[in-house]
């Protein structure tokens, strides 16, 4: 990967379905690959279970509220450009991210709060209009008689100030929507030399790990513990519908392995970090993956006690080797390999998030 191009920007905004113009200007070799090639393929679906999309006639103004969605048995809420269009792929066929709606609703409360220079928020790029100033991306959806709404958050911890407007987003969309399951997903660094890429974790506790911007708060270290893993979830993440985008990883298990229990643990960090073989990040020994905001939603909430919620993640890179202590190389490999495989990866957690959401819902 050229050496101008931004991992952090790859990690957020490369969309394997439209990939932006920098990132082909920037001679990215995934932006000139086909979408067919990176994203996942269909899955064979138990029957009485595919995922339904449920377009809105007439579709919604970016202003309107999400209150026509309380009462939902699930959100479920992702953040990158790729881990949402593996979702839209799989969850809302028919519907690519590109056809999903734009969530605007009272965004004069957030334009103060969103202070940072590198969030998606305030990029000006004519390309990202869809991002700019915007909350989210959303489609609703049906598992059989379960409703589902699918949720790409504008708003990210690490990039978007010190006034955290993600927790109030988080707030919002629980008091307006009351799901009984909330689950956060998508992609995440792999901790330790024993996670293979494509690898699923199901936390039984996310922790912050924050030691630059936020290592003054008080929940810097905090953790939380996710909502007891409904019976009969494992056994539906099974390898038939997991081995159908395994087998297109290179490296990858042909099955992937579900880490889950309530030792494993997500470590959500206050900035870009990953595990490498010198451990350059002291990651090694606090949990089994690394992400910029699961613990952060667990943490808004902690007041909704009635919301189950999880948080499941990919291992979209494995522990990167780095003989030569080239953190910055070993950066831009780990985005290499995210281009590449980051939507395939995703499509174990969100085979995985179908089964939590069978299963926990009650529906």
């Amino acid at each position: 990967m050229a050496a101008t191009l931004d991992p952090e920007d790859l990690l957020l905004n490369f969309d394997p379905a439209a990939p932006l113009r920098r990132f082909r200007e920037g001679g990215l070799e995934a932006a000139f690959a086909s979408p067919e090639a990176l994203l996942p393929s269909p899955i064979a679906w138990p029957r009485g279970t595919r995922p339904v999309p449920e377009p809105l006639t007439p579709a919604p103004a970016e202003a309107d509220s999400l209150c026509r969605f309380r009462g939902y048995d699930a959100l479920v809420l992702t953040w990158t450009a790729a881990e949402a269009s593996t979702l839209a792929s799989l969850l809302s066929p028919g519907y690519p991210l590109s056809a999903w709606y734009e969530y605007r609703h009272g965004i004069d409360r957030y334009l103060p709060l969103v202070t940072g220079a590198r969030a998606p928020f305030n990029d000006p790029d004519p390309q990202m209009q869809r991002y700019h100033h915007s909350l989210g991306l959303y489609f609703p959806c049906r598992i059989g008689e379960i409703r589902v709404l699918l949720f790409k958050s504008g708003l990210h911890l690490d990039y978007d100030g010190p006034a955290v407007p993600l927790r109030h987003l988080i707030r919002e969309l629980a008091e307006t929507i009351t799901p009984r399951v909330l689950i956060t997903t998508g992609t995440g660094g792999g901790i330790g030399r024993q996670v293979k890429l494509g690898d699923v974790f199901i936390a039984g506790t996310v922790r912050f790990d924050c030691r630059t911007q936020f290592k003054a708060e008080p929940w810097a270290t905090a953790r939380y513990a996710a909502a007891d893993l409904p019976q009969g979830a494992l056994r539906a993440i099974a390898p038939r519908l997991t081995g159908v985008n395994a087998s297109r990883i290179p490296s990858a298990r042909t099955r992937p392995h579900i880490f889950s229990g309530l030792t494993e643990t997500v470590v959500t960090t206050d900035f870009f970090a990953f595990d490498d073989s010198t451990d350059h990040f002291a990651l090694q020994g606090l949990g089994r993956a690394c992400d910029m905001g699961d613990a952060m939603v667990a943490n808004a909430l902690q007041d909704f006690p009635d919301i189950k919620w999880y948080s499941i993640r990919n291992a979209s890179e494995p522990q990167i080797q780095n003989p030569t202590h080239d953190i910055g190389q070993a950066a831009r490999e780990a985005a290499q390999i995210y281009s590449k495989y980051g939507a395939l990866t995703t499509a174990a957690s969100v085979i995985a998030t179908w089964a939590i959401i069978r299963t926990a819902t009650g529906v």
